[in-house]
């Protein structure tokens, strides 16, 4: 999958990409507000990026990696997966370095993942979570046009998410 925002370009992983992958999912900043997880070694960098693969072979949808247009310099990872619960439920994650944080890259990009999704994926629903504290991520949710539907411990075993929807029949693209 690729698809081209106006700054961003957001693309299927490649092996090449783990250096990337292993420098953004190594950040305590980052990892902060993630399930708790390992740093990534090479071997599982590898790994990932061949689930993601998989999955958007399977699905026509996964995490995608996301580049600045104008550097092409890979600042993230933006897409869809199946969330870890029961039910058919699909989410909107998300993850920036931390030098790409406050510049609009992660809101630009959910819009255009929404796009994809209630577009040319047919999808009917998506939903986005967030630990309550990370005020980034939500904010993320909120200018992507996706609604606040309460706090929830139905995901990935965490306690007091936010979680926010959004679907076909009423999402429009924020201006």
């Amino acid at each position: 999958m690729r698809f081209e925002t106006a700054r961003l370009v957001l693309r299927s992983w490649t092996p090449s990409d783990a250096p990337s992958f292993i420098r953004l999912f190594s950040d305590p900043e980052v990892r902060r507000f993630l399930p708790p997880m390992q740093a990534p070694t090479p071997e599982s960098a590898a790994a990932s990026i061949a689930r993601r693969a998989a999955m958007e072979a399977e699905r026509g949808f996964a995490a995608l990696a996301v580049e600045r247009k104008d550097t092409g310099e890979l600042i993230g990872n933006c897409g869809l997966q199946p969330v870890q619960r029961a039910g058919p439920e699909i989410e909107l994650a998300y993850h920036y370095v931390k030098s790409a944080w406050n510049q609009g890259f992660g809101t630009e990009a959910a819009i255009g993942m929404l796009a994809q999704a209630f577009g040319p994926l047919g999808l009917e629903a998506v939903i986005a979570i967030a630990f309550p504290d990370n005020v980034g991520s939500w904010r993320i949710m909120e200018k992507a046009g996706m609604r606040y539907v309460g706090q929830t411990d139905e995901y990935y075993g965490l306690m007091g998410l936010k979680k926010y929807a959004a679907d076909r029949a009423t999402w429009t693209t924020p201006s």
